[in-house]
């Protein structure tokens, strides 16, 4: 006997019939949402995370080489292989200071930028001439343009009339805004000059890189020897507070729709449960038509399975249909407000994998548990025939 009728008729059973089981068919629609959410809730969240690391990439680079302390020695060497390996980067005097604009006061990381080296992109065409300052740490100053800014480095003082900390001015130049809270809340830019003079030092402390850079580059640079120590750290390196942050948020969301999953699995079981029982009979007519009961209790649970996997696809297409749909409309769907109005979707391989093996997985499980059960109350269909 072939095994396609079989399915078609439970399949017809479970859906058409007076007698259908709700709270399977009920089951089935939370498999099927499980399946979707996972799909939808990995790609929204996936670009949204992205987005953010590309941002941060973009001003903090993909990788700083830091001294332990300002030098110049070597730093050509450096440069040369980074140029011949065209990898964007820039040389620059990084150093803690506090800004002061009558009386408003604010603690900034001021990055003193090599003009002659590859400017990035978000500092393309600004106005160098003074300070390049974050939008909100001009807000917290109540800077306009051409205010005079004190720029004072407490750790380096002179002794003049005692030891008073160091201070040069500078009119604000030039605003920016990076969409990064950190970045427009605590930081500056301006030429390397000016901050070697604040110093007193000439040199550099730090050369960022930007793109990706192979590992015989960045090993042909950690072989250049030079007086001061350095370090090449990635972007993860620089921000692991931030990746942490990140992937617990990808654990805590997954976490929530698999204990979603398990409510929906018990749903299963309770349905498979009361629809084994309502088939008992109907199975009894295929044993008689000729089908062994083996096979019969084996098909059971195969058609199970094949339904719970039926419904997870079909999830899992209805969530990427929405995906697309919402990254369509993204401009239309998200107020002005957002940073990512577009609605970024990044979906990859291993996205689909969880969105599919996670519930029919938990599916599986349940439902083998009730087929077990079945098979333990049905050794024999003779008593059944008996109790007709």
């Amino acid at each position: 006997m072939r095994v396609w009728p079989f399915f078609s008729y439970f399949f017809s059973y479970v859906i058409k019939a007076k007698t259908r089981q709700r709270l399977l068919f009920l089951a089935m629609t939370g498999l099927f949402l499980s399946s979707f959410s996972l799909l939808v809730i990995q790609g929204i969240m996936g670009g949204l995370q992205r987005g953010l690391v590309a941002r941060s990439k973009n001003i903090h680079g993909s990788y700083l080489i830091l001294f332990e302390d300002i030098t110049n020695s070597s730093v050509e060497k450096i440069k040369d292989i980074l140029t011949k390996a065209k990898a964007p980067f820039y040389s620059e005097l990084e150093v803690e200071v506090m800004l002061k604009n009558k009386n408003h006061v604010a603690p900034a990381k001021l990055h003193g930028i090599e003009l002659h080296d590859n400017i990035p992109d978000f500092l393309y065409g600004k106005d160098f001439k003074g300070l390049v300052a974050g939008s909100e740490l001009s807000s917290k100053l109540n800077a306009q343009f051409f205010d005079d800014i004190q720029v004072i480095a407490p750790g380096v003082t002179d002794a003049l009339m005692g030891e008073i900390p160091r201070f040069v001015s500078e009119v604000i130049s030039e605003y920016l805004y990076t969409e990064l809270t950190e970045v427009d809340d605590f930081e500056a830019w301006a030429r390397i000059g000016m901050v070697q003079n604040l110093l007193r030092r000439p040199g550099i402390n730090q050369i960022r890189i930007f793109g990706e850079v192979s590992p015989e580059v960045l090993q042909k640079i950690s072989s250049v020897k030079t007086s001061v120590p350095k370090r090449i750290l990635s972007w993860e390196d620089m921000n692991e507070a931030l990746v942490w942050s990140l992937n617990l948020e990808t654990k805590v969301m997954l976490f929530l729709f698999i204990s979603m999953s398990f409510l929906v699995a018990i749903a299963i079981t309770s349905g498979l449960l009361i629809f084994y029982t309502k088939i008992r009979k109907d199975l009894l007519s295929f044993w008689i038509l000729g089908m062994s009961q083996k096979k019969l209790v084996w098909l059971c649970f195969k058609f199970t399975l094949l339904l719970s996997g039926m419904t997870v696809l079909l999830g899992s297409l209805f969530g990427f249909v929405t995906l697309k749909i919402l990254q369509h409309l993204g401009p239309q769907l998200m107020p002005d407000i957002f940073v990512e109005r577009e609605l970024p979707i990044s979906l990859e391989f291993h996205h689909v994998m969880i969105a599919l093996l996670i519930p029919f997985g938990i599916s599986f499980i349940f439902s083998y548990f009730s087929f077990l059960n079945f098979r333990k109350e049905n050794q024999s269909f003779v008593s059944v025939v008996r109790g007709l």
